[in-house]
């Protein structure tokens, strides 16, 4: 697979219709495109995954708001000022199909029609559009050689990088990787589907006769459900009759009670309620006397004294506002605030102006023939004023309102006398004991019928929920029961088809990882350039990768070793090859063998054996290149060629391992590579070992006053 072109307009800052030429030429196969963080690199990126998958691309998995309102924040601002506004991406893509070349063009585009954005996605082939049918069969085929999953193998950020292979799901990245890549894929996830089968249907066998009793059990107890529904039934027609008869004697007994004269127990209640209210009333009444006699009444019985009083107190609130203005009124403060406004005569004395202030203020009389008597604080001037002005300005009110309640009180006072007489007016002691006792035991066996419908009605709503679940679990355990009778075939054909699986995925991935294994050596040793760095790299059944280096150890040492560790110890510090190497040297094939020849040995051996490097104790940009020599060789071994697009290619990698880089693995991964790079990564000596091998070359630039990107060729000034 080939990318010739894209084509974006109104994507992110890519305003102006924009098209990228990534057509390799000859020998050249390499795209470099050169800006500053944030010129829109990451943008390009961006949109060849949009184009070829759509929403899959963010997550979704189809068209949804959340997609559309992501596409639609995508959608370059200035696009919004048309009177049409339209966005998209085109992509050129060919395949080399025996040998023939078949040339694509996928389109993505999307339009703002009435308030609501619409995406459109078409394919052409030879330039004639294809059929939603051929459209469909096409998407299906790319998706095939170039799976989702896959995608951010061959297209990544260098930043990135370090999580793919040595992050938590390192193992299951490289395994998804080399089994899609070598189309081993669908084996896997047929045998996943077989054992989640398996499992299932295992658990189920194990409990066939578990769900036999169950079975049997439910049925029994449904039956003995609906019996017991059967049986409250015909007790609550029972009641109902018993209830029916006890209210027609009920009926009975009042007519004979009202026809002799009594008073029904409604009556009695109602009369004693309203001769309550009365009495509470009352009682309320005479509780307002009696406050109104004790705080009141003392007050109206002294008005004059009331209001000699309210006069003292004003007298002497004169005489205190007399000796504070006094006290401060001092010849300096009198001189500071008059010279600012007039002259005064040295004649005049600033004592006599104050002087004359105070009598302008204050009379001779308020001030001579006052004394303090009462000297209240003014938290007590304030509540004594208060309450003598309520009481002076509403006394008639005070006494009209005393009278209302005392004629109040007289009325009430005949009106329980009323009240008590037609309740005492009634039949005899006899015929109303009589009444009274017939008519609590009529209510009492009403009241247990009633209980008793209630608990029939209430047990029988309970039974019937139960029975509801009861049969619905029936039908179930019944289903259960009669599917696992049919599962014990089915269950040995997919055991029988996993282990075939199993054997068969080994088999196929076992040449390929070896020649993995040895891709990764061999390239390894080029781009590092260290002697005894890494001499062997091994992964497991598990896709486990671990790397190794040979080391030389004396029979003491590994003795030690093994003796402080223990042999599962020793692999997991230095790995299995560690032990393999032992086993090897000493043509043994188990623990207790190789224990023996160790100690059996009289003189000290030096020994090479390889001992596992641990991966995290690996800098960043060696980590980078570890992880870069591993996707060379897993696609060198595949032999699928996939264009190969970097952002940040030398992320955290030294100088000279970039030159490595640059000679030998961009050149020689794939036959298209394209580079996202700032003039920081490829600098002028970079770029002048990388010219002969580009085909094209783009320069971004942000136009930080339009707001978008401009595209020109050729790479930085460097």
């Amino acid at each position: 697979m080939i990318i010739n072109s894209i084509t974006l307009k109104n994507f992110r800052s890519y305003e102006d219709e924009t098209i990228f030429s990534f057509t390799p030429k000859n020998e050249k196969n390499i795209v470099l495109i050169g800006g500053e963080n944030g010129a829109g690199k990451s943008t390009l990126f961006e949109a060849i995954k949009l184009c070829i998958y759509g929403p899959i691309a963010y997550g979704y998995i189809g068209q949804n708001h959340n997609y559309l309102t992501k596409i639609k924040n995508n959608i370059n601002d200035n696009a919004f000022k048309n009177e049409d506004v339209e966005a998209f991406i085109g992509l050129s893509i060919s395949f080399k199909e025996g040998t023939q070349i078949k040339e694509y063009y996928l389109k993505r585009s999307w339009q703002y029609i009435n308030h609501k954005l619409q995406e459109n996605f078409t394919v052409l082939f030879n330039n004639k559009e294809l059929n939603d049918e051929d459209k469909l069969y096409f998407d299906k085929y790319l998706k095939s050689v170039l799976p989702p999953s896959l995608f951010d193998f061959f297209f990544f950020d260098g930043e990135e990088l370090s999580e793919f292979f040595t992050g938590k799901s390192a193992s299951n990245n490289l395994k998804d990787s080399v089994l899609q890549l070598f189309n081993y894929d669908t084996f896997d996830v047929l045998k996943k589907q077989l054992i989640s089968y398996q499992r299932a249907q295992s658990k189920s066998n194990a409990k066939l006769e578990e769900v036999q009793i169950n079975y049997e059990n439910m049925l029994k107890y449904v039956t003995e459900l609906k019996e017991q529904i059967i049986s409250f039934e015909e007790k609550i027609i029972e009641n109902e009759e018993n209830l029916e008869s006890l209210n027609l004697r009920k009926e009975q007994l009042e007519k004979d009670f009202r026809n002799s004269g009594g008073i029904l127990e409604e009556e009695r209640s109602d009369l004693l309620t309203r001769i309550n209210k009365l009495e509470n009333e009352r009682s309320e009444i005479n509780q307002y006397i009696k406050d109104f006699c004790n705080d009141t009444l003392p007050f109206l019985l002294i008005p004059n004294l009331l209001s000699e009083t309210k006069n003292q107190i004003e007298k002497e609130n004169a005489i205190q506002s007399y000796n504070s203005v006094k006290s401060r009124l001092s010849d300096e403060i009198l001189e500071v605030a008059l010279d600012k406004y007039v002259k005064i005569s040295s004649n005049v004395s600033y004592s006599d102006i104050a002087e004359s202030i105070l009598f302008s203020m204050f009379t001779n009389e308020e001030i001579d023939n006052s004394k303090s008597i009462l000297e209240f604080s003014n938290e007590d001037i304030n509540s004594v004023s208060h309450i003598i002005s309520n009481i002076l300005s509403n006394e008639d009110s005070f006494k009209k309102s005393i009278h209302k309640k005392f004629d109040r009180t007289k009325e009430i006072s005949l009106r329980i006398r009323d009240l008590k007489s037609k309740l005492n007016s009634t039949v005899s002691v006899e015929i109303l004991n009589t009444y009274l006792e017939n008519e609590s035991l009529v209510n009492t066996e009403i009241s247990m019928t009633v209980n008793a419908l209630a608990t029939l009605n209430s047990k029988i709503e309970q039974l019937r929920t139960e029975l509801s679940s009861k049969e619905y679990m029936l039908t179930r355990a019944r289903n259960e029961y009669t599917s696992l009778l049919q599962n014990n075939n089915v269950l040995e054909i997919s055991s029988n088809l996993t282990l075939f699986l199993d054997e068969l995925l080994n088999n196929l991935t076992n040449d390929k990882i070896t020649l993995i294994e040895e891709e990764f050596i061999n390239i390894f040793s080029k781009i590092i350039r260290k002697d005894n760095y890494v001499n062997s790299i091994v992964i497991d059944e598990q896709f486990n990768s671990t790397l190794y280096i040979n080391k030389d150890y004396d029979t003491n040492e590994v003795i030690n070793i093994l003796n402080n560790l223990g042999f599962e110890g020793t692999v997991k510090k230095y790995g299995i090859k560690f032990l393999e190497d032992l086993y090897s040297y000493y043509n043994v094939n188990n623990d207790k063998s190789l224990l023996e020849k160790l100690n059996n040995t009289i003189m000290v051996e030096y020994l090479t054996i390889s001992t596992k490097i641990n991966i995290n104790d690996f800098s960043k940009g060696e980590k980078q290149i570890y992880i870069l020599c591993l996707i060379w060789a897993i696609i060198k071994s595949s032999g699928v060629e996939i264009p190969f697009i970097i952002d940040t290619p030398y992320a955290r990698i030294d100088e000279t391992h970039r030159n490595a880089l640059t000679n030998i693995y961009l050149p020689n991964i794939s036959k298209q590579v394209i580079i996202l790079s700032t003039n920081k990564e490829i600098d002028n000596e970079l770029y002048r070992i990388v010219k002969p091998h580009i085909c094209n070359e783009y320069l971004l630039l942000y136009n930080t006053e339009l707001r978008k990107t401009e595209v020109k060729n050729g790479y930085f000034e460097v």
